[in-house]
């Protein structure tokens, strides 16, 4: 199988043969993390408030307890590739293999403490019929395994196939993820504190027009995680 389909590190492409690790050693050591699971305030978080005068304040009226990315995505770097494998050549376990690193690494930090359940943001049906995958569950089912925490894919859903916020440009992005989602019976959700999963966030809208959805759950603590970070 190794001579017909060499496994090859997603990131630089050269040959890792049968090693455990999906990327190779050098890859592994230079994966642009963030350090952001011990930093609060940090650059993930502020994107998702917004411009506001008082930051706390912000984090309370989303309900947003804290938010972390694993690592930084810059264009033109490997990470680049890493992420345009795992969302569109049919690789998600590269996001399976990431989330359980990230996992393993932010459980230093206590970041996973005290959370109910994992809820991946979700792809509108049309779009995961046409990939044939959600990247963001797969990342989610890899922090699941490393820290027991339960995955629902049932209550939050996408109520709009909007167009790839890759293609949008400012204002655009905020309108194109307006109302984009929905809660299915909140009030099964009530008084858990939820751990939200994307795989890139730039600006935070589409993070942001979920944890608008989701205001509607009483007594809510949430959580963000997300595999990369724009800078």
């Amino acid at each position: 199988m190794n001579l017909l389909y060499p496994r090859t590190c997603p990131a630089c492409a050269r040959y890792i043969g049968g090693q455990q690790n999906l990327f190779c050693d050098r890859c592994m050591h230079r994966l642009p993390r963030t350090e952001q699971a011990h930093m609060r305030q940090n650059v993930t978080e502020t994107t998702l408030i917004g411009p506001v005068s008082d930051i706390v304040a912000g984090a309370k009226v989303m309900h947003l307890e804290k938010a972390a990315a694993f690592l930084f995505y810059d264009k033109d770097h490997p990470i680049q590739r890493v992420i345009h494998k795992m969302k569109y050549a049919d690789q998600p376990m590269i996001g399976y293999f990431l989330g359980r690193q990230a996992a393993i690494e932010f459980q230093y930090a206590d970041f996973f403490d005290e959370i109910d359940v994992i809820i991946p943001i979700p792809l509108h049906p049309k779009r995961l019929n046409e990939r044939g995958y959600n990247q963001s569950e797969y990342i989610a089912k890899g922090i699941s395994d490393v820290t027991g925490i339960p995955i629902d894919l049932t209550h939050v859903t996408r109520t709009r196939n909007t167009p790839k916020q890759a293609l949008q440009r400012g204002e655009e992005r905020r309108e194109n993820m307006a109302e984009a989602f929905a809660v299915n019976h909140p009030e099964q959700l009530y008084h858990k504190h939820i751990l939200v999963v994307d795989d890139l966030i730039t600006t935070g809208e589409t993070m942001r027009s979920c944890l608008k959805a989701m205001k509607i759950i009483r007594g809510t603590k949430i959580t963000v995680f997300a595999l990369c970070k724009a800078r």
